[in-house]
């Protein structure tokens, strides 16, 4: 099926339609010029200013390597290749910097802002709805903070949404450049992470499901059988004491590691049973169907009648039709695949490792739980930092269900957007569920889940404001400063509780627990309580409008004003942990980060060398420990030298500079350097001090650590489910209290730690004769000198992580 091509005579009243559009723009079009403007600026502003992570280190010293001609091969632990051929084109445009390492990134975050526009359509997410999933994305803090971080996630996720946009709109209007940009999409998304898929599963299920629902439910009823046999073969395993699938060979795996396991695994039980009971149910279904079927139809003709247009059925049987379009779309695609994983054809063997390899690698890091975080990670970590999305997800649940029992109950026809919405909560909660259910859980996973609920929110949000629309061209002026009022009273409710939790909690500090943390100021305890009535009474006063019919339009605005404040919320989350404590881990966004002092010693190193050789001759030493990031700091030194993790003797001419990192520094050599060099200690990378902040929410019985399991009592494992339950509700039960209160509002609103965050600390030793040549180059150096000196004689005993 090919896309018509406007005639000659058609095309200059085309160019004369788009003049006049770019001479007067619409609201709308000025409104999403606005949004790109900002969605620029945020993602760029002030870039290159916090240190590169240790992740981000790896990504970037790899692709200048990349850049300066040395190759690069893939390997499934650093994911898809697709970073590291931008980053090397971004160096080899800009320059290496920590600035142009995250350009990339930057730009796929201002095309993820923008992507919604696509999908403005009736049958998306509307006008209003691309608009409002826009502006969710611009100020979520998530996707801004991961938007400015060199890592694979944002362009897999940017990947994902433009896939899906793809899909949706070959499904209601079935034009081949939908096909062939979805092939070639998907192509470079494999190229990314592999949590792309995950992407994948859950478009092939869902689209699975919709073609059973509409031309053969039978298959539904199939496949559930099929599944029931299934669980109830590994539940008769698990009692005869068949062990589990053989582990993967992921950790350096050889040919013969790789043949073992797959022949160890094809003749598996579960496997075995697995492809029996999947052949036993495509026959039985394939004969179902095919019975279903007239006889003497073709395919493509049953399908067209059993499958109206607009139907994701009808979309699949017309993508089968158009041979032309899937053959332009796998062959672009599987070029880009092939180019990207070969390194431009100089590794053939990166195909292999870009496939099995990666899905099998990610696979086996499942048991070893890198991270070994609980099962309740994103749901304790979203709310405090995605409360638009947090919300809209279960809205939008019961609204899909809602319209699905509507027509599949009492005959009513889908609503316009069902599908749409159906298949955003779908995407939400498969994605929630299988990266909570995940060995390795990190805070840039998030996105994943933050983006799908954020167009979500934007579906829901502009069905809210079409809703307003109509009803304000028909309310008198009486009605509109009513609607108005009553938005402004939220939004004033709102912050009256905002300002007062903040007064009432900002007593004297205690230093008990090793930080400065504010308690409920004097005799303010019965006061906290009350504090709540403003929020209460903006929770009542919504509910009140939503249910009363005459009032309900009333309680648009009000849901509106609910939004704009927890916007407020957010845009104040992401400048606290992009801008201005972006490189302190004081947010679980922000996980493990290095510390702005490993930039400022480079500077300190540039200019030291500077004065010495005249230019970046300097000769420095570094061990396995501050390997990285330094590999990426050091990078413009020639005579930088790794030298693992132990020095036992000096050379005659000794370097005159040594970092050490602490965890591999024994007192024999600390002693042995003490002669020759003078020592400063920095702190190399800190982390958000997790125990005391959300682990102990829940009691987590799938961590391979037993002390990690439980931290809210002492008892023993194992735990089962009503355990965990109990545990959940002990802690719900202890916001009861006006100092759990206090706590978790300042924790969340101010990031105020209840204890000090980890620190992994590395020593510079300095040669004696360059001392105060060292000083001179340190930026600062008056405050920092009582903070970096070391005393001569080692204090020992100090706890490194």
């Amino acid at each position: 099926m090919s896309t018509p091509v406007p005639s000659p005579a058609a095309r200059p009243t085309i160019r004369l339609r788009l003049g006049a559009q770019l001479a007067r723009p619409t609201v709308e079009q000025l409104a999403y010029l606005l949004i790109a403007a900002l969605a620029f600026v945020t993602r760029f502003w002030d870039l290159g200013s916090r240190t590169l992570h240790h992740d981000e280190s790896l990504h970037t010293y790899f692709s200048w390597v990349y850049e300066q001609g040395n190759g690069y091969i893939h390997h499934p632990m650093m994911h898809g290749p697709a970073l590291f051929h931008l980053d090397a084109l971004a160096y080899l445009l800009l320059g290496s910097s920590d600035w142009a390492s995250r350009v990339p990134a930057a730009l796929f975050g201002v095309v993820l802002v923008l992507l919604p526009v696509l999908l403005r359509g009736d049958r998306f997410l509307g006008r209003w709805g691309a608009l409002a999933a826009s502006v969710f994305l611009l100020v979520s803090p998530s996707v801004l903070y991961f938007s400015r971080f060199i890592r694979h996630d944002i362009f897999a996720v940017t990947a994902t949404v433009l896939w899906f946009v793809c899909f949706l709109r070959y499904v209601e209007r079935p034009e081949r450049r939908w096909i062939v940009l979805f092939l070639i999409t998907g192509a470079f998304m494999l190229t990314t992470h592999e949590v792309t898929f995950v992407s994948a599963f859950i478009l092939v299920t869902f689209v699975a499901l919709a073609f059973a629902a509409r031309v053969a439910p039978i298959v539904l009823a199939t496949s559930g059988m099929a599944l029931t046999a299934f669980g109830l073969l590994l539940v008769l395993f698990d009692r005869l004491g068949v062990p589990g699938p053989p582990p993967i060979p992921w950790e350096n795996p050889t040919r013969e590691a790789i043949a073992t396991f797959t022949i160890r695994l094809l003749t598996h039980p579960i496997t075995l049973a697995a492809i029996g009971i999947g052949l036993l149910w495509i026959l039985w279904s394939w004969r179902l169907v095919a019975r279903s079927k007239p006889a003497g139809q073709s395919w493509n003709d049953w399908l067209s009648q059993a499958a109206p247009p607009g139907s994701i059925a009808r979309a699949l049987g017309n993508a089968w039709s158009d041979r032309a379009g899937l053959a332009w779309g796998a062959s672009i695609g599987l070029a880009l695949f092939v180019t990207l994983y070969t390194s431009l054809f100089t590794n053939l063997g990166g195909l292999a490792s870009g496939t099995f390899g990666a899905l099998g690698y990610w696979l086996g890091q499942h048991g070893v739980q890198r991270g070994e975080q609980p099962w309740f990670y994103y749901l304790v970590m979203m709310p405090q930092y995605e409360p638009v999305a947090v919300l809209a997800f279960p809205i939008g649940v019961a609204a899909a269900v809602w319209g699905g029992l509507r027509t599949v109950l009492g005959g009513a026809p889908f609503p316009r957007r069902w599908q749409t919405g159906a298949f955003l909560v779908y995407w939400s909660a498969l994605m929630l569920a299988v990266l909570s259910w995940a060995g390795e859980k990190m805070p840039w996973l998030v996105i994943h889940i933050s983006v799908p609920m954020c167009l979500l929110a934007g579906l829901l949000a502009g069905q809210l404001l079409e809703r307003l629309e109509d009803a304000w061209r028909i309310w008198r002026l009486s009605q509109r400063h009513v609607a108005l009022a009553l938005a402004l009273l939220t939004v004033l409710l709102l912050a009256q509780w905002y300002l007062a939790m903040s007064w009432l909690t900002a007593g004297p500090y205690d230093s008990t627990t090793g930080v400065p943390l504010r308690t409920v100021r004097a005799g303010s305890a019965e006061w906290l309580r009350l504090a709540w009535i403003p929020l209460l009474v903006a929770v009542i006063l919504l509910l009140a409008t939503a249910v009363d019919r005459g009032w309900r339009p009333y309680g648009r605005t009000l849901a509106l004003a609910w939004i704009a404040a927890l916007m407020l919320f957010q845009v104040h989350a992401g400048w606290r942990v992009t801008y201005r404590e972006g490189d302190v881990p004081r947010d679980m966004l922000i996980y493990v980060q290095t510390s702005p002092h490993v930039v400022q010693l480079t500077r300190d190193l540039e200019r030291l060398s500077l004065e010495l050789t005249g230019g970046m001759g300097l000769e420095v030493w570094y061990d396995s420990g501050t390997q990285w990031p330094m590999n990426w700091y050091l990078r413009e030194f020639p005579n930088r030298r790794y030298f693992g993790t132990t020095i036992s003797a000096l050379p005659e001419h000794p370097p005159p500079i040594i970092l050490y990192s602490l965890e591999y520094l024994r007192p024999e050599t600390d002693t042995l350097l003490r002669g020759t060099y003078t020592a400063f200690d920095y702190p190399m990378r800190w982390w958000y001090p997790e125990e005391t902040t959300y682990r102990a929410f829940a009691i987590a019985p799938e961590l391979k650590t037993p002390s990690r399991q439980n931290l809210q009592t002492n008892e023993p494992p194992p735990y089962s489910l009503l355990d965990v339950l109990r545990s959940v509700w002990r802690s719900i039960a202890t916001a009861r209290e006006p100092e759990q209160q206090a706590k978790l509002f300042r924790l969340v609103t101010m990031r105020e730690l209840p204890s000090p965050i980890g620190s992994y600390r590395f020593r510079v030793y300095v040669r004696n004769d360059l001392v105060p040549a060292f000083r001179e180059a340190r930026i600062d150096q008056p405050r920092l000198e009582a903070v970096l000196a070391v005393p001569p004689v080692p204090t020992g005993g100090e706890t490194i992580r």
